[in-house]
């Protein structure tokens, strides 16, 4: 099993995907989950592995998900009596399976370095590239006719900009640093994108010329207002290092407090049919594959509950015994109307 998990654990890495790692750390028999056992949770609720089964696994899966969104581990405990503790850390809840057990999850957040991607060949887009790839970021760097030696730290430099490539929108970050070369066709691409970080390198005039040229091409204001312009932290910054590093301070800050991965909105490319479930972002296919159970509300595979009930004309999934008694004890005070 730990090889397994290893292996799903490098495939999602490579991916540039989100996820989070669930392990056992104590336990009160009986419960089906032993201590040391792990599990890989991805942001659409697919949990693979073991930490249990029932309420378990529907509690692990929802709390996964809120780890992923704010980037910090949490400590959770699932007992026959319950409790009341919650902070940003712990939370306790009740064991509403038959079995009664006690178990406790610690799950933490695996989120790839995100992926830097500058626009332009200007000396700021140089600096930026350097300290940039001193931080792990994954950096590329795009412009028409750019001297790949020019930028010896990028992972990858291209002369063309195309975001269409892109494997991991809520991770990255677009700063377009062109200076007057193609600027208003270069941050109309990336605002086309789904990327929900798009700087650009401008003063308080220029950046408004921007918003005004962009009205006209059709972007939602919505989109635009998103503009990061003027870009960086406000340090009074005068070289082109000193501006990059105020640029990557932003960057940084915005990553580590929790607006990349799930607080922002998300956008469909412009221009692109509305995916596939299977093409979905991963709330959406969430919402498709999970249930949440009226009684303990944690979500429940529709595809394998543990119980589904009619009721009135409505299936209704439990992940354990538990809850299925409760619920068909008095329906109406877990399904209002």
């Amino acid at each position: 099993m730990f090889n397994e998990l290893a292996l799903q654990i490098e495939k999602h890495l490579a991916q540039g995907s989100n996820f989070a790692i669930a392990q056992v750390v104590d336990r009160i028999a009986p419960s089906s989950g032993k201590v040391g056992d792990k599990a890989l949770i991805l942001e659409s609720g697919e949990l693979i592995g073991w930490i249990g089964g029932g309420c378990v696994r529907g509690i692990v899966i929802k709390e996964a998900i809120e780890v992923i969104k704010t980037k910090r581990y949490r400590r959770v405990r699932i007992s026959p009596e319950g409790g009341s503790r919650e902070t940003a850390n712990y939370k306790e809840y009740v064991m509403s399976c038959q079995s009664k057990g006690t178990l406790e999850v610690m799950i933490e957040p695996v989120l790839p370095q995100p992926e830097l991607i500058v626009v332009g060949k200007s000396n700021i887009a140089r600096k930026l590239s350097q300290l940039a790839a001193t931080a792990d970021f994954r950096v590329t760097v795009m412009a028409n006719a750019i001297a790949h030696q020019m930028f010896p730290t990028a992972y990858m430099v291209s002369d063309q900009v195309d975001f269409s490539e892109l494997k991991n929108s809520g991770n990255t970050y677009i700063i377009v640093t062109t200076q007057g070369e193609d600027d208003d066709l270069s941050v109309k691409k990336a605002l086309e994108s789904s990327v929900r970080y798009v700087g650009f390198v401008a003063s308080k005039k220029k950046a408004e010329d921007m918003r005004t040229y962009l009205a006209g091409t059709g972007l939602p204001n919505t989109r635009i207002a998103e503009l990061k312009s003027p870009v960086g932290l406000d340090i009074n910054a005068k070289l082109a290092s000193e501006v990059a590093i105020s640029i990557l301070a932003e960057v940084i800050d915005h990553f580590r407090n929790g607006n990349a991965a799930g607080n922002m909105p998300v956008h469909e490319p412009a221009n692109i049919p509305m995916p596939s479930i299977e093409e979905a972002a991963p709330e959406d296919k969430f919402a498709a594959e999970y249930y949440i159970n009226p009684v303990c509300q944690v979500p429940v595979s529709k595809s394998n509950p543990k119980h589904i009930v009619e009721y009135q004309g409505e299936k209704v999934y439990f992940c354990c015994d538990g809850c299925k008694v409760s619920f068909e004890k008095n329906p109406a005070e877990y399904i209002k109307g």
